[in-house]
């Protein structure tokens, strides 16, 4: 009695540390302690991938178009646009609405570096750094909260030295796509924090990462469809909340699409005034080329190429042989285990829940696929099935990290489980030293900003390999390779930016902002100006306070305006479209929303405490 009497005493006693201040410090310290040791030990798996870009030199890419893409923004925020749809030099001098279409994510995660001091090379390599650490991290956390640590390093490891990661950012310089790497991860940990606990918070958690992949790539955020759409079936099939869960998750991703309607909106619906259908869905872009052969997988020759439409590719498709291997691994494991009815665990349905969904992200890469892709006919703006690759690196990444999980449950002997320690943490050096080989570019170039952002730079070289965003009706022609091409010399490139085409008077240009421009006039005769700008929705012209129509009926499309007689003063504004203004509202709301809401969490849960 007495031993039962000190036992309830002591469990008393601990309780009541427990619940004290002190105590809780020390295992908030503990945590943090925690997760900054694992930041560290990611920061050190990735550091091999990224170790190549810490020097003066810039890589060479396919894409080589972000530091000007980012100087341009960078111009725009500085001429006090917080959102510059139009910037000018592109489009062979004459501008036009860049990040009206293209997703503006990455630019402003590498303007952040911009703003406090780095130049313009280093600001977009520290975004392509901190890619890796946040990919590494979001897949990270989500295998954590199912697996625990070591499966979750493994996993960070595999996702990190995937073939096509190195590919992404070394090979073709696609940076939004390489970004992506990380937004969809932490886009996977949200839905496992709705799925664990279906509240506000994590709704609006999840409405934030959302928006962020959309704004990050779009052509990868419509296919993530497919799996978010099957990892939120699954979860409501097997919740004991579905009515919960599934107003969270339904209010989660409508949040993220108002979240991003500022962008998505304008660029689905305005895109009918570009070369982007045009450009970006044909030819060498047309998805039936680039389907990948299923051999592929497992072997291509690593190359600094391009794609192809049959196995003379340049540049590799293989899923890597590490982790191919650990996927059979743990199937094998995994067989054994279910058909001897050694394991019993909700892992089983995670496990073949990922397993199917690698599956399908391979399936879509191959012509089997191909009737999926006739009927559902926008994904052929994704133009390349092997995209899907991103997919399969964070899949096949889970896949294998379950490895650990099912090797502990196939002994229980200490020695054992010390082993699986020990063998999975020399598989992860492996995989690093084994594909460290691949995570460099094909040239590290000698430049600097300022020759990067020439006029020359930006309206010529840059956009002779990027003008999708032009205006219709522009002049084209056929290249040496039979793709379309615009029609253009480069003699023919603006000098300066507006011309008087008839009349007489004094035009002088007092205002040259992007989407500003303004002039004083004497018109001493009616006057035909025009400016090197192409027209484009949203332009508006006014004279003397009197709106004027602009006319484009000329070889390039070109800004042109008719001044009467005794003009002083001209203004154009590139201003919002009604489907622009909806989707800045639209955004504007969600934004205010998502403040009041945090704030209503913020004090409920100290209302909470003191309850």
């Amino acid at each position: 009695m007495k031993f039962r009497k000190w036992y309830r005493l002591i469990c008393r006693f601990y309780a009541d540390l427990s619940r004290s201040a002190g105590l809780k410090q020390l295992r908030a310290a503990y945590t943090r302690a925690n997760l900054f040791a694992s930041g560290i030990l990611l920061v050190i798996i990735t550091l091999p991938a990224w170790f190549v870009l810490l020097n003066n030199l810039n890589p060479s890419m396919h894409d080589d178009q972000h530091i000007a893409r980012l100087f341009l923004l960078d111009q725009g925020i500085k001429q006090g646009y917080l959102f510059p749809r139009w910037v000018d030099l592109l489009g062979f001098g004459f501008g036009y609405p860049l990040f009206n279409f293209y997703p503006p994510f990455i630019y402003y995660f590498a303007e952040a570096f911009h703003l406090i001091g780095f130049s313009l090379i280093w600001s977009i390599k520290l975004m392509i750094i901190s890619g890796f650490v946040l990919a590494a991290g979001g897949i990270y956390v989500f295998v954590k909260n199912i697996l625990g640590r070591l499966s979750a390093f493994l996993a960070a490891t595999l996702y990190t030295y995937f073939f096509y990661h190195a590919i992404t950012v070394y090979i073709r310089g696609a940076l939004a796509e390489f970004f992506s790497f990380a937004t969809f991860a932490w886009m996977m940990v949200f839905l496992q924090r709705v799925e664990n606990k279906p509240n506000l918070e994590n709704a609006l958690l999840l409405g934030i990462g959302f928006a962020v992949l959309i704004l990050t790539h779009p052509l990868i955020a419509f296919p993530s469809g497919f799996f978010i759409g099957a990892y939120i079936l699954f979860c409501f099939i097997k919740s004991n909340q579905k009515i919960i869960y599934l107003r969270s998750v339904v209010f989660g991703l409508t949040l993220g699409l108002s979240l991003s309607a500022f962008f998505w909106l304008p660029s689905m619906l305005e895109r009918k005034y570009t070369l982007v259908d045009k450009v970006l869905t044909n030819e060498l872009a047309d998805y039936k080329k680039h389907f990948v052969y299923s051999d592929q997988l497992w072997y291509s020759p690593w190359g600094f190429g391009g794609s192809t439409s049959n196995h003379a590719d340049g540049m590799t498709f293989q899923l890597g042989k590490i982790h191919i291997s650990l996927a059979l691994v743990t199937l094998m494991v995994f067989l054994f285990l279910f058909i001897n009815k050694k394991i019993k665990s909700k892992n089983n349905r995670h496990f073949l829940l990922y397993g199917f969904l690698l599956f399908f992200s391979l399936f879509m890469t191959t012509n089997y696929s191909q009737f999926i892709w006739e009927e559902i006919q926008y994904l052929s703006y994704m133009q390349f099935p092997w995209r899907f690759l991103t997919f399969s690196a964070f899949f096949i990444s889970v896949v294998g990290a379950f490895a650990v999980f099912f090797l502990k449950k196939f002994n229980k002997n200490k020695h054992w489980q010390i082993f699986i320690n020990v063998g999975i943490t020399i598989i992860i050096i492996i995989t690093v030293i084994k594909y460290l080989p691949y995570f460099k570019p094909q040239h590290l170039l000698r430049t600097s900003d300022a020759e990067r952002t020439t006029f020359e730079e930006i309206a010529w070289r840059i956009s002779n390999t990027s003008f999708e965003f032009v205006p219709k009706g522009v002049p084209l022609k056929k290249s040496a390779l039979n793709t379309t091409i615009y029609n253009i010399e480069k003699k023919d490139l603006p000098k300066n930016p507006y011309q008087v085409m008839s009349g007489i008077g004094d035009v002088t240009m007092t205002e040259n902002r992007f989407q500003n421009k303004t002039f004083e006039v004497n018109a001493k005769t009616p006057i035909t100006l025009r400016l090197n700008t192409y027209y484009f929705p949203g332009w508006k012209a006014k004279v003397d306070g009197n709106e004027m129509k602009i006319d484009d009926i000329n070889k390039y499309k070109l800004i042109t305006i008719s001044l009467p007689k005794e003009s002083k003063k001209l203004e154009l504004r590139f201003e919002n479209t009604e489907v622009r203004k909806i989707g800045e509202w639209v955004t504007v709301i969600s934004v205010w929303s998502i403040i009041i809401l945090f704030i209503f969490i913020r004090i409920s849960r100290k209302e909470n405490k003191h309850d």
